[in-house]
Formats: C-alpha cells, structure tokens, sequence
C-alpha cells in the first residue's frame, strides 16, 4: 500500500502524519523530497563553507603554501563548491548509517521506513544548521554552537571540548529529533512504548557521547 510523504508536515504534526507508517509499502513522491533535501544541504553547507573560508584558510597548513590575494579570494569559492558537494552526499551517507543502526533493534519496521524517517528527523538538523549560518558569517567559522543549546553556557564555564559538545546537544534540536524518531517508531514497530523509549535513548546517547569524543579528540584533548 503506498503512503505519501509530506516531510514539513509530519515535521509539525508527527502524530497524524505517521499514521500511515505501518501500513504503506512504498513512499509516493518520497524521492524527489529526498532529492530536495541533499539540494538543501549542498545549498546550506556551501554557504557555510564560504563564510567559514577565512577561518579554514587560516589554519597553519594553508599559509604554508603563502597563496597570494587573487588565489585565497579563489580558494574561497572553490571551498564553497567542495562544500556543495559535500552538503549533497552528506544527508545519504548520514542517513544510510542512522537507518542501519537502527535496524537491529526495529527488524519489523524495515530499512525502507527507518530511512524515510531518518530522512524527516535529519531536516530537524538541517534547520538547526540554517539557524548558525547568521553566526557563522559574524563570526567568519563554523565552529559556532547553536544558540538554541546548553553549548554556548558550557563555553564560559569551561574550556573541556569533550563537556561543551555534550551540552550542545542538549538542545531544542535534539528533543525534537528525538519526539520524531519516537512517534514515528510507535506507530510503525509493534514493540512496547517502553522498549521503543529505552532503544532510541540508548542509540541517541551513544551517538552523541561518540561524537563529543570525536570532537574532544580534534583539539588534541584526548588520546587514543
């Protein structure tokens, strides 16, 4: 049975707009909102590269080379072309690797439903990242908190790469990323509200303790 998608709405309105999520067999339409998707993120991610340019071309390796004006004000756009393309694979990749993840805990469900869902939790994140792009041209990089997270308090109080990734998660975002993942799973796995609750904090809480791991690695704060 085909069920059609509409990602903005189920974006609002979870509750009525996954109604059909046990039931449908095919996603009508689902690829070319797919599509727009990678368009938007290639879109975002391009200008975040090219207001971060300044901060990248300022890393050590880069004046190294001691480009000349004419060849930095290139490398600003060739950045944000790099950016593009990155932006567009990104959402699959990401994507891709969510739904999998996710699989062995909700087999009933299918890799084909977790993916649509992942896909509408992941426009959260895309929202989050349109919200930083002010910040990121004041600010001239892209390593900037969203204003909507316990990250930018965690900054003043410590200088721990590991604590103030972990706080900035602690947002708006990640709720409502997290209310999705759920209504979207009750309605299409027939496990306990219990058992759906307990598998997405525990994937949720993994997934954000690897990355301020990732993230605290970066800046040389901790050491395999």
């Amino acid at each position: 049975m085909p069920g059609e998608v509409h990602i903005l709405k189920s974006l609002v309105q979870p509750r009525e707009q996954f109604g059909y999520f046990r039931r449908f067999n095919r996603a009508e339409g689902f690829f070319l909102r797919f599509l727009m998707i990678c368009i938007l993120s290639a879109f975002m991610t391009a200008i975040s590269y090219f207001l971060s340019a300044e901060h990248l071309l300022n890393m050590p390796i880069v004046k190294e080379v001691k480009l000349t004006e004419t060849k930095l004000q290139a490398s600003k756009y060739l950045l944000m072309v790099a950016g593009g393309l990155i932006g567009f694979i990104t959402p699959a990749v990401v994507i891709t690797l969510m739904s999998i993840v996710f699989l062995p805990f909700f087999r009933e469900v299918g890799f084909k439903k977790l993916f649509v869902l992942q896909s509408i939790v992941y426009c959260v994140f895309l929202i989050s990242a349109l919200i930083k792009l002010p910040f990121q041209g004041m600010l001239h990089t892209n390593e900037v908190l969203s204003p909507l997270s316990l990250g930018v308090i965690a900054n003043y109080m410590t200088n721990n790469a590991f604590i103030i990734s972990l706080f900035g998660f602690i947002s708006l975002f990640t709720v409502w990323a997290f209310y999705l993942t759920y209504t979207g799973l009750k309605q299409a796995s027939y496990k306990s509200k219990t058992y759906i609750i307990a598998a997405v904090s525990l994937l949720y809480i993994g997934f954000i303790l690897l990355s301020s791991l990732t993230y605290a690695m970066q800046y040389g704060q901790l050491t395999l």
